[in-house]
């Protein structure tokens, strides 16, 4: 069944002297009027959810074209200020999902990597949605190696990469059901050593979010395994 264009995550910006001034242009195709055009988000086909590691993914589209194009423009150029426009996509999909979220957490950057770009693309992404879906946001995970970019490695490059990159380090223990917000998933290598950390810290992820995944994503049945102490 073919899948179809997601145009729910477009609503009409509200216009701001400042936009008046600085008109907003869109992470997508580079026009003036908003950072997410209407012309944009219908060009982006809609994806079910999948699953990483058993857990349920929930996307607003593939990889590639315009949603691309907005992620790199968001991420490295940077204008974290789209953030608000990509979350109402993801927002939007969550929804679409029927899948209910109760507490959102973030993949975190190592902190020397957060000094470089200025800002984690994943923490402002869940901190919008979570002001859209009026839920709690914990940033509960780090970073603690200072792993190589996942960009141009493969799979199993990547799933030894990630390798207890993340440690539950919030005093208190993560809850059950948390929904674990990203940027982007290729492999699911980042998302699963995540949600690994999350585990041996007593809680469990209930669902994944994400931007966009890639579509030669793998189907992924790994068990977590059991608890061990947080380095």
């Amino acid at each position: 069944m073919p899948s179809r264009p997601a145009t729910s995550c477009w609503s009409r910006p509200e216009v701001s002297l400042l936009d008046l001034i600085f008109p907003p242009r869109c992470g997508g195709c580079g026009a003036y009027g908003a950072s997410w055009c209407r012309r944009c988000a219908a060009r982006v086909p809609s994806l079910p959810p999948g699953t990483v590691a058993g857990i349920p993914l929930i996307t607003v589209g593939p990889l590639e074209g315009p949603l691309q194009r907005a992620i790199h423009v968001y991420k490295y150029r940077p204008r974290p200020e789209l953030a608000t426009a990509l979350a109402g996509c993801l927002e939007a999909a969550v929804r679409k999902s029927g899948i209910g979220i109760a507490v959102l957490t973030f993949v975190p950057l190592h902190p020397a990597r957060q000094r470089e770009r200025g800002f984690n693309q994943a923490e402002r992404l869940a901190r919008r949605l979570g002001q859209a879906m009026a839920v709690p946001v914990i940033a509960g995970l780090s970073r603690v190696r200072a792993t190589p970019a996942q960009v141009g490695l493969g799979e199993a490059e990547r799933r030894v990469n990630m390798v207890r990159a993340f440690c539950w380090s919030a005093t208190e223990r993560p809850p059950n059901g948390l929904a674990l917000v990203d940027d982007v998933c290729t492999t699911g290598a980042t998302l699963e050593a995540a949600a690994e950390a999350v585990a041996r810290a007593g809680g469990s992820i209930g669902a994944l979010l994400a931007l966009a995944r890639a579509q030669t994503l793998p189907a992924l049945a790994v068990t977590l395994p059991g608890q061990y102490s947080c380095p």
